[in-house]
């Protein structure tokens, strides 16, 4: 009897480790870097430095509903081409950064984007960081905190400034693939603050409950599902308790 307990107390042991290991979480950068990307779909073709984007400093002023829903930015980065011409149009980045809402595209603002290199300035992050609710994830920023404090007040919609999120705030228990994982819990109402229905469903989720295949811990961790978000620009996967709040952590 005691031999028997004695393996599976081992099995047990190997199973644990081997998840641990199976789940490995990517490295996250510095703060201050958390979200930044630096776009060369076509700059370096076209004999320009790539383009410098930082999710920070634009997510204080808009939802990103309104770049990836409105304005037609794919979630993954270099799936949209983003050309001069198309700026210039008042596509993209243009919408915006047409000389009155935001910087124009004139020969005296080329390198405020054309940096070639991806990183905030570090005194302007800090003064920034320093007034809002901290987090030990992503940019060391809590960003729902920040919205409920109304610290900030990012634009919803662009074309139609009396828009606002439908409300809708049903909370969905989503059961683990492991009897030892507590469920993950999903707001509708804080996502809806910040996304539009259709950045999720029915292409990343089905909009039917446990429907969506292979919605697995493996498959986030490349990207997929959460991981479109979560792990790039919304806080990453390291952080466990925010999304199955039952769990221990040691």
């Amino acid at each position: 009897m005691m031999r028997m307990a004695l393996v599976l107390c081992c099995l047990l042991l190997a199973a644990t480790l081997a998840r641990a290991a199976f789940y490995q979480l990517p490295p996250q950068p510095p703060q201050n870097r958390y979200g930044d990307l630096l776009l060369d779909r076509v700059s370096s073709a076209a004999g320009q430095k790539p383009v410098f984007f930082s999710h920070f400093t634009h997510r204080l002023r808009d939802t990103c509903r309104v770049c990836h829903f409105e304005l037609g930015f794919a979630m993954k980065q270099g799936e949209t081409e983003i050309t001069e011409e198309a700026n210039r149009e008042g596509m993209y980045c243009g919408a915006c950064h047409d000389g009155l809402m935001a910087f124009g595209h004139n020969k005296g603002h080329c390198d405020r984007c054309h940096t070639g290199d991806a990183q905030i300035d570090m005194e302007t992050f800090g003064q920034i960081r320093q007034q809002l609710p901290p987090s030990p994830w992503g940019n060391g920023i809590d960003w729902s905190r920040t919205l409920d404090a109304g610290l900030i007040a990012p634009r919803y919609s662009l074309y139609h400034p009396e828009e606002q999120p439908m409300g809708y705030d049903k909370r969905l228990e989503l059961s683990a693939n492991w009897s030892m994982v507590p469920p993950a819990v999903f707001d509708h109402k804080s996502h809806g603050r910040w996304l539009d229905c259709n950045n999720c469903h029915p292409d990343v989720f089905n909009i039917r409950k446990k429907t969506t295949a292979h919605f697995e811990m493996r498959y986030i961790l490349e990207g997929k599902f959460c991981g479109y978000c979560h792990g790039k620009v919304a806080l990453p996967l390291d952080d466990c308790n925010t999304c199955h709040p039952g769990i221990k952590m040691r």
